[in-house]
């Protein structure tokens, strides 16, 4: 080994519909030091059919290591996430076997799984958990298109540059939830809101691990506000960026029109998703009450948003920080939206 390679960064990079996410972490005493950046995209409505392209996304990935300060070439390792209806992700028992083994059983056991052929599709897995009584492993399997694959790495081939690791989002969001509450008994639950679509993960051990996408995004809440005040699409999303920041710009009243938008919306859209969605896990199998629940993503951020949720549903709802997590946030800023870009950064071997 090299003179200095485990102190490099390694990057996780979420390709979001609204941003661009970075966050690096540097092995050093006392814990890792982190570097973290955020790029917006142009307004969705702009968004081309098939999404940004490569160039766009080229150009933002590299101001976001250029805003961390961190070197695109200088990293220790790069891992990315990849996200959609598409991605499949499947809670899977193994005979117990050594690291070396798994790879090539999952190849054979996933054709039992999925509905097109592995060798057309790029496989990742997560280890849940050895079960050394029960001679058992269990195994989270993703699997996503090539062409899909082909399509994230383009831009990082523009700037020269290959992901070491490419991660389907639900996989990244387990590990980010895991890192730090994999002992604990019971159920933790991460919802992660993106602009237009969110992520649920729901993890025990012992018990199915279980992810859904759900129909709900930033979006909902800009159109709602946006309805119920009366005024248009980006003077909500405007407001809410403002209500969102790290020194909120105005007050933030619930009784206000625009939060009592925003709290309609909740109860009537993302708490019926998640009901529906316990409710489903419910067959598959237990889950306790009340669940440990937390909610990032940038809509995460307006005030009292965690709080709000919880109360409608009736269990406790905190907000899930990275920056918080990782201890060394001397600004003291909040930053829920990188918990996917967290969970890639963990991946470093």
């Amino acid at each position: 080994m090299r003179s200095g390679l485990r102190s490099r960064p390694w990057a996780g990079l979420d390709l979001g519909r609204f941003s661009i996410k970075l966050l690096a972490l540097q092995p050093a005493v006392g814990g890792a030091r982190f570097s973290a950046a955020e790029v917006v995209l142009p307004p969705a409505e702009a968004l081309p059919e098939g999404g940004w392209s490569a160039e766009t996304l080229a150009r933002g990935i590299n101001d976001a290591f250029n805003q961390a300060g961190v070197s695109l070439r200088g990293s220790r390792g790069i891992s990315m996430g990849v996200a959609g209806p598409d991605v499949i992700v499947k809670h899977l028992s193994l005979p117990l076997l050594d690291d070396s083994e798994v790879a090539p059983a999952l190849r054979f056991e996933a054709r039992k799984h999925l509905p097109f052929d592995p060798q057309s599709m790029v496989l990742d897995y997560q280890i849940l958990g050895r079960y050394p009584s029960e001679r058992k492993l269990e195994i989270l399997l993703a699997a996503v298109a090539q062409e899909h694959v082909e399509r994230i790495m383009e831009p990082m081939r523009l700037l020269g540059v290959e992901p070491d690791i490419i991660d389907a989002a639900p996989l990244a969001l387990a590990n980010a939830l895991m890192s730090d509450h994999e002992t604990e008994p019971g159920a933790n639950v991460l919802v992660d809101i993106g602009e237009s679509s969110s992520h649920l993960v729901l993890y025990q051990r012992g018990q199915p691990f279980f992810t859904r996408r759900l129909e709900f995004g930033g979006r909902h809440l800009t159109r709602a506000i946006a309805e119920g005040t009366q005024v248009p699409a980006d003077e909500a999303e405007e407001w809410k960026l403002a209500a969102g920041a790290d020194q909120p710009g105005l007050r933030i009243d619930w009784e206000s029109r625009e939060m009592r938008a925003v709290l309609d919306v909740l109860r009537r859209d993302l708490a019926e998703e998640l009901r529906r969605s316990f409710a489903f896990y419910r067959t598959q199998g237990t889950l306790p009450e009340p669940v440990r629940m937390w909610v990032s993503g940038g809509s995460a951020r307006l005030p009292g948003l965690a709080t709000r949720l919880g109360e409608i549903l009736g269990s406790p709802v905190s907000l899930f920080d990275p920056f918080a997590r990782l201890g060394r946030n001397e600004e003291g800023i909040s930053g829920p939206q990188y918990a996917q870009a967290y969970g890639l950064a963990l991946r470093s071997p």
